[in-house]
């Protein structure tokens, strides 16, 4: 065998390997692709699911809220847990939007920056809804109840108050981007839906990654 003959043997090994490295890459980024959509698809009715809950959530703290208004107290509480409510709709919404806009074979690195804002935000909207819990402890005050209540009720009720308040906030803190390989954490967000979206930005990383590596 000569040397152009074994030139030629090599140039029909490389092309040979490049033809089967693209039907691979092809193969990889059919199955994540699909894997990835899947995933979006649930965690976007999932989402849907939820808004819908919402708002209807939203409308039965307003009618409470509209009722109940000649109470400062109950008016101040309710109207707090309104406002974070409506707050999560709002962006529950635009997340849908943001979701049923992507389309993975246009470009998969929009894609990925799509799903990483809606879990950041996602992410994010958990975090503040966290903040109403000592709302709930306030509610049913009243302008009587504030007036003669004892010592020993205002010690009990403002420890629940504060102990709620603290928890709240300490949860806020922990539950953030930074803390989301503890295990509490991934625990949660597989609870929530939000593990679908963490797999979907993973699969299309990885047809990233192989697209690289050819």
């Amino acid at each position: 065998m000569n040397e152009q003959e074994l030139k030629n043997q090599w140039l029909s090994y490389d092309k040979k390997l490049d033809q089967l490295l693209s039907i691979n890459f092809e193969q990889l980024k059919a199955l994540r692709s699909d894997k990835a959509q899947s995933h979006i698809r649930s965690f976007t009715k999932n989402h849907i699911a939820v808004m819908i809950f919402g708002i209807l959530w939203v409308l039965l703290l307003g009618f409470l809220f509209y009722h109940g208004r000649d109470n400062v107290f109950f008016a101040i509480s309710i109207g707090s847990i309104l406002l974070f409510n409506v707050f999560a709709v709002a962006l529950y919404l635009k997340h849908i939007i943001i979701l049923t806009s992507i389309d993975i074979a246009e470009s998969i690195t929009q894609t990925q920056e799509k799903l990483v804002q809606v879990y950041t935000s996602y992410t994010q909207t958990g975090r503040v809804l966290l903040l109403q819990t000592p709302f709930f402890c306030t509610w049913w005050y009243s302008e009587e109840l504030v007036q003669n209540a004892g010592l020993t009720f205002w010690t009990i009720n403002l420890s629940v108050v504060a102990i709620f308040t603290t928890l709240s906030i300490y949860l806020f803190r922990k539950f953030s981007l930074k803390n989301t390989s503890e295990k509490w954490v991934q625990r949660t967000d597989k609870f929530f839906g939000a593990e679908k979206l963490k797999k979907s930005i993973a699969f299309l990383k990885e047809i990233e990654e192989f697209k690289k590596d050819r």
